[in-house]
């Protein structure tokens, strides 16, 4: 796990996204309260945490099992000025057991994968205000018969799948789609692989000849490649949802 975070812990963002796109996603959220409550589910290193923010006038609670992503939050949120509005809590998304609809707004970039899509969902409905708002970024399929190539790098993740399977569970679900959008390649340049490639060059030399270092290295290359040579088959995609109102 060390060497893992010293390549992907280290990133400015845990997987594709950028500030536009949160925002894109939030301002499809209206109406809201005055001061909407967000849970913020996997933050890690708080990117999307700040801009939430930063472009509303709320509060957010930033969930991370890892106390180094949550160290990364707090510090970024205190440099941008936004630290009164945040707490944090280090834990695992699998063990949340907030009061029921506790929050206006569940937010989740890149992480439901984690309890897995369906279940992430019905998880977030104990939690989430009548008529609050749901929004999670999550894997696609783009086109069908993936090369092996990529379908090796997703074979962890049986869920990915298209657009409009994930719009149907979404659906029985029990939720409203106010709407979803595809996150184009510059998302996941940007600030992750861009960065990841840099930080594998910085390694690369100290970590030679330590398997384990070595095989955390060879496993970014890839991904990277992957998505270099295939990224027309997948991607990811954000999904923005109502809860159903009394």
């Amino acid at each position: 796990m060390n060497y893992f975070l010293q390549i992907y812990g280290t990133l400015p963002r845990a997987g594709p996204g950028s500030n536009e796109l949160t925002q894109k996603a939030f301002e499809m959220m209206l109406p809201l309260p005055e001061s909407p409550r967000i849970l913020d589910v996997g933050c890690g290193p708080g990117m999307q945490t700040v801009e939430l923010l930063r472009i509303g006038t709320g509060t957010v609670l930033a969930l991370d099992f890892l106390p180094e992503m949550i160290d990364r939050v707090n510090a970024k949120a205190e440099s941008a000025g936004v630290s009164d509005r945040l707490e944090t809590i280090v834990k695992d998304m699998r063990e949340m057991d907030f009061p029921l609809s506790s929050f206006d707004i569940i937010w989740s970039e890149g992480a439901i994968y984690n309890l897995g899509f369906e279940v992430g969902l019905k998880k977030f409905q104990e939690f989430i205000r009548p008529g609050g708002y749901v929004a999670v970024s999550e894997a696609v399929w783009l086109k069908p018969n993936p090369p092996s190539e990529v379908v090796e790098l997703w074979r962890e993740y049986t869920e990915i799948d298209t657009v409009a399977a994930k719009l149907e569970i979404i659906k029985r679900s029990g939720y409203e789609v106010v709407g979803n959008f595809l996150l184009p390649p510059s998302a996941w340049t940007d600030q992750y692989y861009d960065p990841m490639e840099e930080r594998i060059a910085e390694k690369a030399k100290d970590w030679m000849g330590v398997p384990e270092a070595e095989a955390v290295l060879n496993e970014a290359r890839n991904e990277i490649s992957v998505f270099r040579h295939y990224s027309d088959y997948f991607g990811y995609a954000f999904f923005v949802m109502r809860a159903k109102r009394i």
